[in-house]
């Protein structure tokens, strides 16, 4: 995770926060829904069928990020999700990640069963 900015990495336990207490209306509001909707979300989560929790320390040392060539600046991120039930689970958050100019834009690609 060397890459990214301890300002990214509040970005994204914000994220997994809002998907573990189920505020995905303000994932809409803001555009961190990316290109999901608020229903896909719930559906995928729904489907998966365990309760997610906010990621705990240890879960940050095995986010997968991916430099985006194409993009300076620009991350594709894997964050583990974890869940009451299983702890680390094999539901995934992708996310798209870019650091310009000091500013954070964080956007959901999927969430799924890797």
């Amino acid at each position: 995770m060397d890459e990214l900015s301890p300002t990214s990495v509040d970005a994204i336990r914000e994220v997994v926060q809002c998907l573990a207490s189920g505020d995905l209306a303000s994932l809409a509001a803001d555009g961190r829904i990316g290109r999901l909707t608020v229903e896909d979300l719930r559906r995928a989560i729904a489907e998966y069928g365990r309760t997610l929790v906010p990621l705990p320390a240890e879960a940050l040392a095995a986010i997968s990020v991916y430099p985006l060539d194409a993009m300076p600046g620009g991350f594709a991120i894997d964050v583990g999700m974890w869940t009451v039930e299983e702890g680390r689970s094999d539901l995934t958050l992708q996310l798209a990640v870019i650091e310009k100019a000091g500013a954070i834009v964080i956007a959901i690609e999927d969430l799924h069963v890797l």
